[in-house]
């Protein structure tokens, strides 16, 4: 999935991924059986409140692009689960990977979306907690950031809590998911965060984009390193 990503940074040699796939394997997100082979895997665990009705929530989702604002567009799903969602253990499933993987430590956190989700959490949660926290932030077509000591998203016109890093925010312009991923764009510094859309759907852009993909990672990365007055 995240093959485009790697391939436009290609030529960037100090740039080297590790993935980490959920816990959990599960069905498909809309469309996502046209694009890719599975299996699947998403990061909460049957045991954790989430959306269980994920097709019916899909339906939802798809019908809510026109709300005024991303945030009334959050709450108007509350009733389908998003209320009940808590990010702790799937938080705590990344973390340990983090903290014991020999490739690290870590300079970036990359996600797509329910992974976007929990990397946001994630950031927001060591920042809290007085933990050393990341240079850089990229989410791909994100879902929301979620509570990770009590239950529920966190929307930028109900928390005054922000993620304080650069941040890269790459939406589609038809994913139905996106007035989410424009949730998790308002929870960030403005002042250091990109937005780019690449007028497609729920995935991660392969193509004649790859280029422009390229651009805003890179802007990401410039924008995360100290800079040098000479």
């Amino acid at each position: 999935m995240l093959a485009p990503v790697i391939y436009a940074l290609r030529d960037c040699d100090d740039v080297q991924f590790y993935f980490v796939n959920g816990p959990t394997e599960c069905e498909p997100a809309m469309g996502m059986a046209d694009l890719y082979d599975g299996p699947f895997y998403r990061f909460f665990d049957l045991d954790t409140p989430h959306v269980k009705d994920v097709r019916k929530f899909q339906r939802n989702l798809a019908s809510s692009v026109t709300t005024a604002s991303p945030e009334a567009a959050a709450r108007n799903l509350y009733g389908l689960g998003l209320a009940k969602v808590q990010s702790s253990r799937a938080c705590d499933f990344v973390e340990q990977h983090i903290e014991r993987c020999a490739e690290g430590p870590f300079d970036a956190l990359l996600g797509f979306s329910e992974g976007a989700s929990v990397a946001a959490s994630l950031i927001l949660r060591r920042a809290a907690q007085g933990k050393d926290t990341f240079k850089l932030a990229i989410f791909i077509c994100a879902g929301m950031a979620f509570g990770y000591d009590s239950a529920g998203p966190l929307l930028a016109d109900e928390t005054s809590t922000r993620i304080n890093l650069p941040s890269v925010h790459i939406i589609g312009a038809k994913d139905p998911g996106r007035q989410l991923s424009m949730t998790l764009y308002n929870l960030c510094d403005l002042s250091s965060a990109s937005l780019w859309d690449h007028g497609k759907g729920h995935t991660v852009p392969w193509g004649p984009s790859t280029s422009e993909l390229a651009r805003e990672i890179r802007g990401g990365i410039h924008r995360s390193r100290p800079s040098t007055n000479l």
